[in-house]
């Protein structure tokens, strides 16, 4: 199974006025969800930016149906009511707690709903009542890309089970420069940004795990990420991929200071 690293947004992703069906952006994901529906995974395996567990501990969801987390606020109320049906899998969380314990890294099995992180994006990809289930791996609560790629090397072996592995967070993602200004202009730092994260993902394979842990030496990077937790997935999803595998621009798209690229790995 191939692997994904998506950009995931906000809750208002889910405006079609905001995000028209025929935009670049919603196009673009939901091309990302026909592709996996195709696929007729067994699973699917989601790490977002908005779950951190310990500094060297992870939890992991799925042991039972839970209601989404609504981790956004001050939008409009409709998109606190908004649904995400899917099923989840408790064999397939313990499966990937085995994983980690096996690497003698500490992991519990929580009862927890997907955050916006992970159904927000999931469901303008056009995988809500997807004929699979869906579980959420949380992050370290650390700034380590090394650790956070070891995480995705743990996860690889899922691929072999028919397991898909999404990473969700944001290529760039500087909400203080999105809301801090009136100005709607590109920030200098998001398409250059971009672009190194591209070369990183897109060169050699067997240099793309160097080079996206590279990244904490980039003068751009607390520019394009203050706080990293939104790129942490980029790294868990280069992980999983390994050093063997095919990688492919899925989407590409600034906003101000947001940039939504997407990557597939297979």
């Amino acid at each position: 199974m191939p692997v994904y690293f998506v950009s995931h947004g906000g809750p208002n992703l889910l405006d079609d006025t905001e995000y028209p069906p025929n935009g670049a952006i919603a196009s673009g994901l939901r091309a990302i969800g026909d592709e996996i529906k195709a696929l007729s995974p067994r699973g699917m395996v989601v790490v977002s930016g908005h779950w951190e567990a310990g500094a060297s501990s992870l939890q992991v969801s799925g042991i039972r149906a839970e209601p989404l987390i609504y981790d956004f606020y001050g939008f409009p109320a409709l998109y606190y009511k908004q649904q995400f049906p899917h099923t989840v899998d408790p064999q397939l969380s313990q499966r990937v707690a085995e994983l980690f314990k096996a690497q003698n890294v500490p992991i519990d099995t929580v009862a927890r709903g997907l955050d916006h992180g992970a159904w927000v994006v999931l469901k303008k990809a056009g995988l809500a009542n997807a004929p699979f289930p869906i579980i959420q791996l949380s992050l370290y609560k650390n700034e380590s890309m090394d650790m956070h790629v070891q995480l995705g090397e743990t996860l690889a072996e899922l691929k072999k089970e028919g397991i898909v592995v999404v990473g969700s967070g944001m290529a760039v993602h500087n909400l203080r420069d999105l809301f801090g200004s009136r100005s709607t202009s590109l920030r200098s730092y998001v398409e250059p940004f971009d672009k190194q994260i591209e070369q990183a993902v897109l060169g050699p394979s067997s240099e793309r795990k160097n080079g996206v842990l590279q990244l904490k030496q980039s003068k751009l990077l607390r520019q394009a990420h203050p706080t990293l937790e939104h790129l942490m997935p980029l790294h868990v999803a280069v992980g999983a991929a390994g050093d063997q595998s095919k990688a492919t621009k899925m989407l590409e798209a600034y906003q101000v200071s947001m940039s939504w690229s997407c990557y597939r790995f297979d």
